[in-house]
C-alpha cells in the first residue's frame, strides 16, 4: 500500500497481484500486477471506493509495505497507521518505508527485475540488507508503536529512492534490458519525534543507530591505514553493546561499551604485517578510534535533531525510575544536552586465507 499527501487528501494506492499471472511461464503479455488509486480525506474511505474498480475482493492481510511520502510523514503517522492497525484482516508485521524525492505511488509502480512482484522484491531485499549492511535499518508497524508507547525513544523508519529515470521504471521496458533504466535502493534513515518525521540521518549516521541498538548481525567497515592513504575493511560479526547510565551532580552521563568481533576482509595497507602482534593490535587500535567517531557523529546528528532513537532515556527509565519521573517531560531538552562516554572494544579474529597484503614480498614466504 501506498500513501502520499495531495494537498488536503490522501492518494491511497494499492499493488494488487494478478492471480493470472502468477507463474513465469505465462506468455500474456499483461503484468503480475496492477496499482489500483484514489484520492479522498479518509484513508479506509478511499479504499472502499476502489471496490468498483476490481472484479476481486481486496484481500489486506497480505500487505508487506506501507509505503509513504515524506510529506505524509512529516504531518504525521497516526492517521494513516490508526486505520491499518483497527482492521481486524491486517497484522502489524508489515515494513514501513518512506519515499524520498518521489511519490508512494510511484514506489509501487516500479518494475524490478527479481521479483514478479516488486513489493516483495522490496521487502526481500530490505530484509537481506538489514542483516549484512549496519547502515540500514528494518522497521515495522509493530516497532515503531512499541518505541511510540515506550518512554525515552523515538521511532525510526528507512528510506527509498528510485533513482534518477524512475519514470522509466514504471514499464516492462525496464526488465527487458541491462542495465535497467532506474534501480530502487534505500538511502538513510528517517528520524521521528514522537509520530512525526523531523530529518534524515545519513547512512554513514545511521550506521550509529543499528550499532547502538544491537540491530547489528553482520556488516563491513572500513578503515584508514595507519599513515597511509590506503585502507582496510573489517567483516564485522555480531557486536554488542552494553548502557551504564549514571548521574553526575544530578545531570545524566551515559557510558555506552561497544564490543566487537571482527575479520578482515581486504588489506591494502602495504606497510603492514600481519605475523606482527604490534601490526594487529595497531590495526585494532585504529579501527576502533574510526569506529568512536563514526557512532559519535550519528549521536550527535540525532541530538541536533532532539530525538532520542537510542533509548537513553529507556535506559535511565530502568535504572532510576524516580528520577526519570521527574526528567521524562523535558527529555528531549536533556537528550540534547546529554554527555555520552563511548568506548569501542574491537577484536580481530581472523585474517582471512593469506596474512599479508596480496604480492607483498613477505607473503611469498608464507
Amino acid at each position: 500500500m501506498g500513501i502520499d499527501k495531495k494537498d488536503d487528501l490522501y492518494e491511497v494506492s494499492l499493488q494488487v497481484v494478478n492471480p493470472n499471472q502468477m507463474s513465469r511461464k505465462q506468455s500474456s503479455e499483461r503484468t503480475p500486477t496492477f496499482v489500483l488509486s484514489m484520492r479522498s480525506d479518509s484513508i479506509s474511505e478511499a479504499i472502499r471506493k476502489m471496490v468498483g474498480m476490481s472484479s476481486r475482493r481486496l484481500y489486506m492481510s497480505h500487505m508487506q509495505i506501507l509505503f509513504v511520502d515524506e510529506a505524509t510523514a512529516r504531518e504525521g503517522m497516526h492517521e494513516p497507521l490508526d486505520w491499518l492497525l483497527r482492521n481486524n484482516e491486517i497484522r502489524p508485521v508489515f515494513d514501513l518505508i518512506i519515499v524520498r524525492d518521489h511519490s508512494a505511488k510511484e514506489a509501487l509502480t516500479f518494475v524490478t527485475s527479481t521479483e514478479l512482484f516488486p513489493a516483495l522484491d522490496m521487502h526481500k531485499a530490505l530484509k537481506l540488507s538489514y542483516k549484512s549492511w549496519a547502515p540500514n535499518i528494518y522497521s515495522q508497524a509493530k516497532e515503531f508503536l512499541e518505541s511510540l508507547n515506550k518512554d525515552g525513544v523515538e521511532p525510526v523508519i528507512t528510506g527509498l529512492k528510485l533513482g534518477e529515470q524512475a519514470d522509466k521504471a514504471q514499464k516492462m521496458d525496464n526488465v527487458k534490458q541491462s542495465p535497467q533504466h532506474a534501480n530502487y535502493f534505500f538511502s538513510g534513515m528517517g528520524v521521528f519525534q514522537e509520530d512525526r518525521l523531523v530529518g534524515w540521518m545519513n547512512p554513514s549516521e545511521s550506521r550509529a543507530y543499528n550499532y547502538l541498538t544491537n540491530h547489528v548481525d553482520n556488516s563491513l567497515f572500513k578503515v584508514e591505514c595507519p599513515n597511509a592513504k590506503e585502507h582496510f575493511t573489517l567483516d564485522v560479526i555480531r557486536p554488542k553493546t552494553k548502557y551504564d547510565p549514571k548521574i553526575v551532580n544530578d545531570h545524566p552521563v551515559l557510558d555506552a561499551t561497544v564490543y566487537i568481533e571482527a575479520n578482515i576482509n581486504e588489506l591494502r595497507c602495504k606497510k603492514v604485517d600481519l605475523n606482527k602482534e604490534e601490526d594487529l593490535l595497531k590495526l585494532q587500535k585504529i579501527a576502533a578510534d574510526q569506529y568512536v567517531e563514526a557512532i559519535n557523529r550519528g549521536i550527535r546528528k540525532a541530538q541536533s535533531l532532539g530525538t532520542d532513537i537510542f533509548g537513553f532515556g529507556e535506559a535511565f527509565h530502568r535504572a532510576y525510575p524516580a528520577k526519570w519521573h521527574v526528567w521524562k517531560n523535558d527529555w528531549d531538552k536533556r537528550f540534547e544536552e546529554l554527555d555520552v562516554n563511548l568506548r569501542v572494544t574491537l577484536q580481530i579474529k581472523r585474517n582471512g586465507k593469506i596474512v599479508s597484503p596480496y604480492g607483498m614480498p613477505q607473503n611469498k614466504q608464507e
